[in-house]
């Protein structure tokens, strides 16, 4: 369960993590922050659409990955020879000069974490939307909540910024399709991590026999 929540919940209460102030939780109309009523700590916030539009961003990014894997990142020419650089083309290239050990860090930052996250939060996503929930619910939304922090796309696009000044002067860098496509999975990501909600995936998932999966305000526990 997600900090910001601190998920100390049990039988539809909530702590907060600051002052420890039981909450009582029932529906909540989006967009709507949820403090604390004795410190004012933001509990959590309900957005509009809170499963269908991280789950169109999550999918537009997943589309766009495979061209951003199959299409050339970079092309350089020099001197009259042309060299296309797909995705992974660095990971051989650090394998080569004996950096496996990089290589494998860039393959598992730049493609491999990247790509389950987004597996993952469309999957995790997808069965809320359904309330459908198979035994591998719960294991998948954590592995998507850790995998959250590893994927590094952005430092990626970065070293390629990078190269592009660097060896410009020495020989004609371009950027390919695949490095658009890329672009384009890192803003469905960010645009997808901003409306995902692990903490009412997990109540929904809680509640999934309650048909009506709702919440009330939260109420101060009457000490």
């Amino acid at each position: 369960m997600p900090k910001d929540a601190m998920a100390q919940k049990r039988g539809g209460w909530i702590a907060c993590p600051d002052c420890d102030t039981l909450h009582q939780c029932g529906p909540v109309k989006a967009p709507h922050d949820v403090k604390c009523a004795n410190c004012g700590r933001t509990l959590f916030t309900r957005t509009e659409n809170p499963l269908d539009r991280p789950l169109a961003f999550a999918l537009a990014g997943l589309v766009l990955f495979i061209p951003a894997n199959l299409y050339p990142i970079v092309t350089f020419s020099f001197h009259g020879v042309k060299t296309d650089n797909v995705l992974v083309t660095g990971v051989y290239r650090l394998a080569e000069g004996g950096f496996p050990g990089v290589g494998l860090l860039v393959l598992l930052a730049s493609v491999l974490f990247p790509a389950l996250y987004l597996m993952g939060m469309t999957y995790v996503l997808l069965c809320s939307r359904l309330r459908q929930y198979p035994g591998d619910f719960a294991l998948t939304l954590r592995m998507t909540q850790g995998l959250n922090r590893w994927g590094m796309i952005d430092v990626y696009l970065l070293a390629c910024l990078i190269s592009f000044i660097k060896l410009g002067q020495l020989a004609t860098v371009l950027p390919g399709p695949g490095l658009y496509c890329l672009g384009g999975v890192l803003v469905c990501t960010l645009l997808a991590s901003l409306g995902f909600d692990p903490d009412l995936l997990w109540r929904r998932f809680g509640a999934r026999s309650d048909k009506a999966g709702s919440w009330n305000l939260l109420k101060p526990k009457a000490s």
